[in-house]
């Protein structure tokens, strides 16, 4: 998270630094005016002077920081678009899942129908071949009685 915040003075240039310091959520800050950026270097005891739109470190960053307390109003608003976003998604995953689900039904249908047709069709095969190997067995009979 960045940080910036208008500045006239070199006081308010080291209280925004010292701020931003406290706060390891804060990775870059900026002190402004309309032209210049301005941070506060630690060593020299002094402020720095940048011309246009310039971030500086913070030293205390720490990316791992998570932040405890009340959300501002942006990230609220963010959080609360993510979520309709999320249920608008859930409904259509929802209405996807049911249509999937009755499509399985048909198909369990015509499994369960050709499974049928198919048993049927072997008992069929199974009777015709009973009643062949019976008139063979017949034929045998009656060429040998012939033969005799």
């Amino acid at each position: 998270m960045n940080y910036q915040e208008k500045v006239s003075t070199r006081a308010d240039v080291k209280a925004l630094f010292e701020k931003v310091k406290e706060n390891p959520a804060v990775a870059r800050y900026r002190g402004y005016t309309d032209s210049k950026s301005y941070g506060w270097d630690e060593k020299a005891g002094d402020y720095i002077k940048c011309e246009g739109e310039v971030w500086f470190e913070n030293p205390s960053y720490d990316a791992d920081f998570v932040t405890v307390g009340e959300p501002n109003a942006e990230s609220t608003e963010l959080l609360d678009e993510q979520l309709l976003e999320c249920r608008e998604r859930i409904v259509a995953l929802e209405a996807e899942c049911s249509a999937l689900r009755s499509k399985a039904e048909l198909a369990d249908h015509a499994l369960a129908a050709a499974n049928a047709a198919l048993d049927e069709a072997i008992a069929k095969k199974n009777a015709v071949c009973a009643i062949l190997c019976n008139l063979k067995e017949v034929l045998e009979k009656v060429l040998a009685y012939r033969a005799e």
